[in-house]
């Protein structure tokens, strides 16, 4: 007798020889959800109440509800009539106050491998074989459904579980090839994951690609800023360190490295990543200890003007707006980088605190002038850092 295949993985299709049914053909979205949790559900009657619970919710049932029922169970089985005459009635059975899975035919579900697969004792190319097979998941086009939407977060879990203790496995085997893919596909699903881009910058250190281990780092820095406000930890800061070091042997010429040390000419103050900046104010502090002079660092934080927290969307764009005003406010001599979602830091040497202040307050100006229907404010602080030998400096003060 033929199996029918049933994917739930990636999306819903039945397949029985050579006839198929997927979800991406005209039927609604109530449909596939009733089909995909029947074929869930296979070993027991589902009643009709919690089939209505499914695809209706609170409050918005149709006033003839035995009708409706009825009329989506028609056409979920109608569906079904493409794979062979009658497969409809022969796959959906009407049971008492419920409908049940015709448990006599026999089915292959991908889902029911997936996690077969994916259990520990299971060979390392099994469980590989399940992280591939995950692809986008389950049900992806019904995840706004609550039992969707929970099922697809519980596999997801057992995805990423099988992805983690995999990866190991294949760093032992020292195939820095498949770990490399693996970290990368992983990261997609779980984007904020720092292990996920440390175990693949390594890999591709192994595999001699140093260049592009220092992009991931530099793409993780982006994103991580951008999306959640953080920076990348001490292990992947390590890791970069070593991407970006030279590994040749031969030397270079020093007019080379003049020539690659060289900015072109641009006017207004130095915008780097945080983690460059994070240096240059060490060394600037070093320089003023030596001198004497006063180096102030300032904070401008993006809020919202009336309280509350500003969308994704405009906090975006509010920050893309300031880091074109900003840099032409300041000088040549001074740096700025965002240190997170809603902060730039920015450095002044040889500013003292009351200069510093003065500055934030053009900015905050300039910002109010240009953009005067904006819902953000600017809350900015100002931090002096004075010659060491001086007692007591002045705390950090805000406005």
């Amino acid at each position: 007798m033929t199996t029918l295949q049933i994917t739930l993985l990636g999306g819903l299709r039945f397949q029985y020889g050579e006839n198929s049914v997927d979800d991406t053909s005209g039927h609604s979205k109530k449909i596939w959800l009733l089909l995909a949790y029947l074929a869930c559900a296979r070993g027991r009657t589902v009643p009709r109440d919690e089939l209505a619970d499914l695809i209706w919710p609170e409050g918005k049932r149709p006033t003839n509800l035995t009708n409706a029922m009825k009329t989506a169970l028609f056409r979920v089985r109608a569906s079904l009539d493409n794979l062979y005459e009658h497969a409809g009635h022969q796959i959906i059975l009407c049971q008492g106050p419920g409908y049940a899975w015709n448990t006599e035919i026999p089915v292959q579900v991908d889902m029911d491998e997936f996690r077969a697969l994916c259990r520990p004792e299971r060979e390392l190319e099994d469980r590989l074989r399940a992280v591939r097979m995950f692809g986008s998941g389950f049900l992806p086009k019904l995840l706004d459904n609550p039992w969707a939407a929970r099922t697809a977060g519980e596999l997801a879990e057992l995805y990423m579980r099988t992805v983690m203790a995999v990866l190991p496995l294949l760093e032992e085997q020292r195939r820095w090839k498949d770990v490399a893919a693996l970290c990368q596909e992983a990261a997609q699903r779980d984007p904020l994951n720092e292990e996920l881009y440390c175990r693949r910058m390594s890999a591709l250190l192994h595999l001699g690609e140093n260049r592009n281990a220092a992009l991931v780092y530099e793409e993780m820095n982006q994103f991580f800023l951008s999306q959640a406000g953080i920076l990348p930890g001490e292990e992947a800061q390590a890791i970069y360190r070593r991407a970006s070091s030279s590994t040749g042997s031969g030397a270079v010429a020093s007019a080379a490295i003049v020539d690659q040390l060289a900015e072109a000419p641009a006017s207004g103050a130095y915008f780097c990543e945080y983690d460059v900046f994070r240096a240059i104010y060490r060394l600037q502090i070093r320089d003023a200890q030596r001198s004497g002079e006063e180096t102030s660092l300032a904070v401008i934080t993006v809020a919202h003007k009336y309280g509350g927290e500003l969308s994704r969307r405009s906090l975006d764009l509010v920050m893309g707006n300031l880091l074109r005003l900003i840099p032409d406010l300041l000088r040549q001599g001074d740096a700025v980088a965002k240190c997170s979602a809603s902060q730039y830091v920015l450095m002044l040497p040889r500013a003292d605190f009351q200069n510093g202040r003065e500055i934030c307050k053009r900015i905050c100006k300039a910002f109010a002038r240009q953009y005067p229907h904006s819902p953000a404010t600017l809350r900015v602080t100002v931090c002096p850092q004075l010659n060491p030998e001086l007692a007591s400096p002045p705390q950090a003060a805000g406005f």
